[in-house]
C-alpha cells in the first residue's frame, strides 16, 4: 500500500497541486502489474489496427494496384487506419476506464492514498492512464509506424506537412481515447467505496456509438431541417473518426458507403480543425476526470 506521512501547516495537511501526484499514482499502480502482459497487448492492438486498415484497402483498391503503384498504396493505408482506429480503440478504452475505477477490495489502499498528500484527482489520472497505457502504448507504436512508410514512401504530400499530419492524427486519437476512457472511469464510480464496472462501461459504450455514428443517427432529424449546417458541423466536431481522418485531409463523407447513408454531403458543411476536436477532448477527460475526483473524496470521506 502506498503510504506516506502528510505535511502539515498549521494544524492542516498541506496536499499536492491536483495533477502532481499523478505520476506516483501511475507508477504504484504499474508496479503490481506484468510488462510482458501490457507488451502483448500493445503487440495484439497494432496487428489488429493494421490488419483492419490493410484488409479494407485491399478489398477497395484493385490487386494490380496493390505492387505497381506502393506510395499510393500507403496512402491509402494511412486513411483507412484513421478511419478504423477509433472504431478498434474507443470502445476498448471506454470498457478499461471504467475497469480501472477503485474496487470496494481496494478500499484501504484507495483510503490510504487519500490520506497522503495525493489529491482524488491524482488518485483517478493515474489509475487511469495505467489502465489505459498498453493502448496509449499501441498509439504511439502506430504513430511510429505511419512516420516510418512517410519517410519510405512518401505518400503524403510535402515533407514536413506529412509528418505533421501523422502527428496531429494520433494527438487526435489520444485525446479521444483519454476522453473515452475518463467517460468509463466517471460512470463506474460510485457514490460508496466501489464501482459498478458495467454501468460506466455500458454508458461509454452507447456515448462512443453516439460520436460515431451521430451523422447516421441524426440523419432523420437532419432531412427535416431547412438548413441543418449547424448540426452537422457540431456532430463532425464530436466525432474522434472524421478528426483523424481530417488530419490527413480525407474527405470521409465522400466514401461511397457514408455518401449512400447520410444527407449530410449535400448540404453545405466545414470540416472542422482536428486540433480544435483534440482540444474538445482534452477537455472533456479533465472534466470528466474532475467530476469523478469529486465522487470519489466524498465515497472516502
Amino acid at each position: 500500500m502506498l503510504t506516506g506521512r502528510p505535511v502539515t501547516h498549521h494544524g492542516s495537511k498541506r496536499r499536492l497541486v491536483p495533477g502532481m501526484g499523478v505520476p506516483v499514482v501511475f507508477k504504484h499502480t504499474m508496479r503490481g502489474r506484468r510488462a510482458w502482459r501490457d507488451l502483448i497487448w500493445t503487440l495484439l492492438l497494432v496487428t489488429c489496427h493494421v490488419a483492419i486498415a490493410l484488409g479494407v484497402v485491399g478489398a477497395n483498391m484493385p490487386m494490380r494496384e496493390l505492387s505497381s503503384d506502393i506510395p499510393r498504396f500507403m496512402h491509402r493505408w494511412l486513411d483507412m487506419s484513421a478511419l478504423t482506429a477509433p472504431l478498434l480503440y474507443l470502445p476498448i478504452a471506454g470498457l478499461c476506464g471504467a475497469f480501472t475505477a477503485p474496487p470496494a477490495s481496494r478500499f484501504e489502499e484507495t483510503q490510504g492514498m487519500l490520506l497522503t498528500r495525493l489529491t482524488p484527482f491524482d488518485l483517478c489520472a493515474g489509475r487511469l492512464l495505467a489502465g489505459l497505457w498498453p493502448l496509449v502504448g499501441a498509439l504511439m507504436a502506430s504513430c511510429a509506424l505511419g512516420l516510418g512508410v512517410q519517410v519510405a514512401w512518401r505518400p503524403l504530400p510535402g515533407t514536413s506537412s506529412g509528418y505533421a499530419a501523422i502527428l496531429i492524427l494520433h494527438l487526435v486519437l489520444i485525446t479521444a481515447l483519454l476522453s473515452t476512457g475518463a467517460t468509463g472511469f466517471l460512470f463506474a464510480i460510485r457514490r460508496r467505496p466501489g464501482r459498478n464496472w458495467g454501468r460506466g462501461g455500458g454508458i461509454t459504450l452507447l456515448v462512443t456509438a453516439l460520436s460515431l455514428g451521430g451523422l447516421f443517427l441524426f440523419d432523420p432529424v437532419v432531412r427535416q431541417m431547412e438548413n441543418p449546417t449547424g448540426i452537422i458541423d457540431g456532430l463532425l466536431l464530436v466525432n474522434p473518426a472524421t478528426a483523424a481522418t481530417t488530419a490527413l485531409g480525407m474527405d470521409v463523407l465522400r466514401l461511397p458507403w457514408i455518401y449512400e447513408r447520410t444527407i449530410a454531403p449535400e448540404y453545405p458543411f466545414q470540416y472542422p480543425s482536428p486540433l480544435v476536436s483534440s482540444a474538445l477532448f482534452a477537455s472533456e477527460a479533465l472534466a470528466a476526470l474532475a467530476l469523478a475526483s469529486v465522487i470519489l473524496r466524498r465515497a472516502y470521506r
